[in-house]
């Protein structure tokens, strides 16, 4: 880990570039430009509001101030943790790839445009949270376990960008894999609590206790850690807090490790 610090801090002008890079281009020629930042995400949640909280009615939970139960604001929640680690694990592939042609003129080093898309998508993930934030606010649903967010965001972060490096350099070998990896990540947003509470699965342990591995997906944990944290006002479990942080920081090596044995010669890949 000393030596992921020192090559990142050396190099950290380089990943500001490329997050800069990433923020202008993303919505560059567009009218709005950032403001899709917002845009984006509301129409999500208004669409998965109406269709599972207004037709199917999934009845989310009371929240930690007792009176607030509202399944937009408990969706919205959910979608924060999905978009932040969706955009990092899938925009390291097109970070990578999108670096080819200038890689392969001069050298830098691989790992920067996949650093800088996780920066720029933290920003992004910034505002939906200061957004999130601000109504709860309004709903009277805030409490001290707020001080635990940015500890969560922390390992999300590592969590994302280790399956992001992992991905990026399978991808630079493999162009099949960025078709594979969004097959597997659209039945891994319905493996999770995203849209539905999570005691549609708990409920029926009893009955199939197998179900009980269920709790042990990554992005289950993240979800419920947060909601926690923001929703129901409470501390996640010891267990969960050390199973998230044990994760994360362990695919966060793994994805380091496994990019840097390989980006020597990526750049004949790309």
């Amino acid at each position: 880990m000393p030596r992921v610090t020192s090559d990142v801090w050396r190099y950290r002008g380089l990943v500001a570039d490329f997050a800069r890079r990433e923020l202008k281009g993303k919505y560059k020629g567009s009218v709005l430009g950032s403001f899709w930042a917002l845009v984006n995400p509301l129409a999500t949640l208004a669409i998965y509001s109406l269709v599972f909280g207004f037709f199917l009615r999934f009845e989310p939970p009371v929240a930690g101030n007792g009176s607030l139960q509202s399944f937009p604001i408990y969706l919205f929640t959910g979608l924060v943790v999905w978009n932040f680690f969706l955009a990092i694990a899938t925009g390291s592939m097109a970070a990578l790839i999108g670096a080819g042609p200038l890689l392969r003129k001069i050298y830098f080093p691989p790992f920067t445009p996949v650093l800088g898309n996780a920066v720029a998508t933290l920003q992004q993930t910034a505002i939906e949270l200061a957004l999130l934030l601000i109504v709860f606010v309004f709903a009277w649903n805030v409490g001290w376990t707020v001080l635990l967010l940015p500890f969560l965001v922390v390992l999300l972060g590592a969590f994302s960008l280790g399956v992001g490096l992992l991905l990026a350099m399978l991808n630079a070998k493999l162009r099949d894999i960025n078709y594979i990896v969004q097959v597997i990540f659209n039945l891994l947003f319905y493996a999770a609590p995203i849209i539905y509470p999570i005691a549609f699965v708990t409920d029926q342990y009893d009955e199939h206790p197998w179900l009980r591995i269920y709790e042990f997906n990554p992005i289950t944990s993240f979800v419920e850690a947060f909601r926690d944290v923001l929703y129901h006002l409470s501390v996640p479990p010891a267990w969960q807090l050390g199973y998230l942080t044990a994760i994360s920081l362990g695919m966060l090596v793994l994805g380091w490790r496994f990019f840097q044995s390989r980006a020597a010669d990526v750049s004949e890949e790309l």
